[in-house]
């Protein structure tokens, strides 16, 4: 499939890597020069568990690329979406899939306008990826992709089985709803807090006052989504939990590592998007209400 890769961060550029070692035909879509310049400079180094593995790369600023692409997966931060999907409107074709797999709520709505709810996906992945510098990743061989589609068809099925040729572990999911809100709920216990404590993941499980606001973001995610009617498994995201607080002790949330570094954070499409649902929903979620507000308050002004 003829793919483009829009926000080409440490996870588009592992899931871009991966799927040109598949023979997939990949370009890396960015507005950031040195991104660009690096990626095509310097292709693309992944070390995992398995050893080290390198690939050139294509990479190009969304104007410079024209004709319609098969694939466009998004992985910008969630307030850049809407901008990243209209800068590439022009590579999206009649039988064009758009696919994100962005934390939190609301991105799908956004390529749906693009996309039509017929070619739109979305979906969830727990592979992990860092980025010491642009074109050099590091992650972990085992992880997993689950997506789903906006309405039933087979597009999901046939998206699933090219990340899966790629060595990324992708099913399509019956309800895709279902793992979304569950990363959402783990997202939002665990970015708030750490953002607004600046407590790693593993204190944050060794912390009881700390874990005890994890547990409490839980219960009133679990109830937004009830009252959406979409059920999750509690007994799933406290395991997730658990084996990130056992195996992730050292881990700073992306939420935590934009504020050290006075960037905007990602609140408003991970827990602010829990509240504001259940604000229209009727659900209370003071817990979580409390915390994204206090990371608001941390969060640069406009103007600095």
């Amino acid at each position: 499939m003829k793919t483009a890769i829009v926000g080409s961060g440490a996870m588009g550029q592992l899931f871009g890597a991966r799927l040109l070692w598949a023979g997939e035909d990949v370009v890396f879509v960015d507005t950031n020069p040195t991104t660009l310049h690096a990626l095509n400079e310097r292709g693309i180094t992944l070390t995992t568990d398995q050893g080290r593995q390198h690939t050139p790369a294509t990479a190009a600023p969304a104007s410079e690329l024209e004709g319609a692409f098969d694939l466009i997966i998004i992985f910008t931060k969630g307030f850049h979406t809407r901008a990243a999907v209209k800068s590439v409107a022009h590579l999206i074709g009649p039988d064009s899939v758009g696919l994100t797999l962005q934390n939190g709520l609301g991105n799908a709505e956004v390529l749906q306008e693009y996309f039509t709810q017929d070619r739109t996906l979305l979906g969830m992945t727990d592979f992990p990826a860092d980025m010491p510098e642009p074109g050099t990743i590091t992650s972990a061989s085992k992880g997993k992709v689950l997506l789903g589609g906006l309405t039933e068809g087979a597009v999901a099925q046939t998206v699933a089985t090219v990340l899966d040729r790629a060595g990324l572990n992708a099913f399509a999911a019956s309800d895709i709803r279902i793992p979304v809100w569950e990363k959402v709920a783990f997202n939002a216990a665990l970015n708030t807090i750490s953002a607004v404590t600046g407590l790693t993941v593993g204190q944050i499980g060794d912390e009881p006052h700390a874990r005890g606001l994890a547990a409490a973001v839980l219960d009133e995610t679990m109830a937004v989504a009830a009252a959406q009617d979409i059920s999750l498994s509690r007994e799933r995201v406290e395991t997730t939990l658990s084996e990130a607080f056992a195996h992730h002790t050292h881990h700073k949330t992306s939420m935590l590592m934009d504020r050290e570094a006075h960037r905007r954070t990602e609140v408003e499409s991970i827990g602010g998007a829990v509240v504001d649902l259940g604000t229209r929903s009727g659900v209370a979620t003071p817990v979580l209400n409390t915390l994204c507000e206090l990371v608001r308050a941390l969060e640069p002004s406009p103007t600095e």
